[in-house]
This record gives C-alpha cells, sequence and structure tokens, in this order.
C-alpha cells in the first residue's frame, strides 16, 4: 500500500476526531491504518512530526481556500460571505482542525508548532485587511471603524462561533465514548 498525505492526514483526522489531539501518536496511527509503525518512519521521526503534517496542511488548505474564494472577483461583502461561508463548510467537514487550532497546550510548549498557528491567523488578517480596506474605499464597509478594529472583531467572532462548534464535537465524541464503555 503507497501512502499518501491525504491518506495520513485523513486518518490523523478520525483519530483526532475519536479520541482528541493527544490521541494522535504514530503508533494510533499505524493501527488505524492497518500498517506497521515501521512503515511510517518514511513520514515521522516522532509523534509531534504528526501533527506539525497535519498543521501545515491545515495551512495549505486554508491558502487555497483563500484563493478559491480571491478568484471569484466579487465585490468586498460579497466575497467576505462567500469566505466564512466557505470557512463554516471546511470546518464542518474537517473538525478535527478546530481541535488542533484550539488546543491550548499544544500552543505553549512548542515554536514550531506556535510559528505555524501564527503564520496561518497572520494570512488571514492580512487577507482580511485587503478585503475590508478595499470594501471601505467602494464605501461598502463603514469609514468611522478602524480597519484593524473591523478585521479583529470578525475574526474574534468566527473564533468564537467555531469554538462553540468544536466543544460540541467534543461533547458528542464524549457521549459516544461513554456509551461504549458503558455498553
Amino acid at each position: 500500500m503507497e501512502l499518501t498525505k491525504k491518506d495520513l492526514v485523513k486518518a490523523s483526522g478520525a483519530i483526532i476526531n475519536e479520541a482528541g489531539i493527544n490521541a494522535l501518536t504514530i503508533d494510533k496511527l499505524a493501527l488505524k491504518m492497518g500498517i506497521k509503525p515501521t512503515e511510517l518512519s518514511t513520514f515521522f521521526k516522532q509523534d509531534k512530526d504528526v501533527l506539525l503534517m497535519m498543521l501545515l496542511s491545515l495551512d495549505n488548505e486554508m491558502q487555497q481556500l483563500i484563493q478559491d474564494v480571491v478568484t471569484k472577483t466579487q465585490l468586498p461583502e460579497e466575497e467576505l460571505n462567500s469566505l466564512f461561508k466557505s470557512l463554516y463548510k471546511f470546518f464542518d467537514q474537517k473538525p478535527y482542525y478546530l481541535s488542533i487550532i484550539f488546543a491550548v497546550e499544544l500552543m505553549e510548549n512548542d515554536s514550531e508548532i506556535q510559528n505555524i498557528l501564527l503564520r496561518i491567523k497572520t494570512a488571514a488578517e492580512i487577507y482580511l485587511f485587503e478585503v475590508i480596506k478595499q470594501g471601505k474605499q467602494e464605501k461598502q464597509f463603514n469609514n468611522a471603524t478602524r480597519t484593524k478594529s473591523i478585521v479583529n472583531k470578525i475574526l474574534v467572532s468566527f473564533r468564537m462561533l467555531m469554538n462553540e462548534q468544536q466543544i460540541s464535537i467534543k461533547l458528542v465524541r464524549d457521549l459516544e465514548i461513554q456509551r461504549g464503555i458503558n455498553e
């Protein structure tokens, strides 16, 4: 069986969805994929590398999502609407990325993880800043409010929405685990 990055991301995401971010290890990934852990040695040297692969995949997918929205040449208001609909659908289909984004313990202990998450956040801020600025120039958005303030409010609001969704997903997962234990 030839392993692809897509297969690795999918299996890793399933582990996160089923058991949480801390369950993501090389051994559990190999078990999930029905292979020996040594078969993953060309991809990963340590468990952290699996998480880094997931973060880089998230970064690439987010860049692609933004690029897809940008190429639709829309008015700034429509572009924002399209962006957030796409983001909501994306995280609904791949909730494991929310678990990674909201895993505070990961961000506190590793500078490499922090740098990737910061790169994703910065790219989102830059993109939103440009769309809002364009919308202001075209008189679609309020010029009285600073662009940076609008960007921050948008990001905080979307983060809160996604955090609520992630909490719901975790509750469902915990209930399913509890049911499995009690049966």
